[in-house]
């Protein structure tokens, strides 16, 4: 049975750009956090489309990983895309399932807005601790993103 964690955050960025990164950019997270992210690269399709895929290398709490996923949803209205982790990283090793899902984006006012992730995983190997280190990092990314954006221009 899968088990789910998210979070919701407001942030200082227009609805559209951030769910625009997620979509189209997501390989320059390794430009605007390079101490996390070592490389992300398209190793099938274009890269914002549905059944692209990426191998990521990140250094996650305290740990070098090397993964892949492969983007199973996009949902432009409500700026929603969903990631499913594939065979092959070291996630999978501990998890049957894993995927990230940028729920929504919701424009809140002039130039901010409300971002809800959620992170859906099945343990493989009994009680696995909850993935608190991809849901903290995505709450980095999530109030940090849109000042490194202008800062790199």
């Amino acid at each position: 049975m899968a088990d789910a964690m998210g979070f919701e955050a407001e942030i200082k960025c227009a609805a559209d750009m951030f769910y625009g990164f997620f979509k189209n950019k997501i390989t320059q997270l390794a430009n605007h956090f390079p101490e996390t992210y070592k490389s992300i690269q398209v190793i099938k399709g274009d890269g914002p489309s549905v059944g692209s895929a990426w191998l990521w290398k990140l250094e996650l709490g305290g740990r070098f990983i090397t993964e892949k996923s492969e983007m199973i949803a996009v949902n432009s209205e409500n700026r929603s895309i969903t990631w499913n982790f594939l065979e092959g990283g070291d996630v999978m090793n501990l998890y049957r399932s894993f995927q990230i899902k940028l729920v929504s984006v919701t424009p809140t006012g002039q130039g901010s807005c409300l971002v809800k992730w959620s992170v859906i995983f099945e343990n493989a190997k009994g009680d696995l601790p909850i993935p608190n280190a991809f849901i903290n990092l995505l709450h980095l990314i999530s109030i940090e993103l849109p000042s490194r954006i202008l800062r790199q221009g």
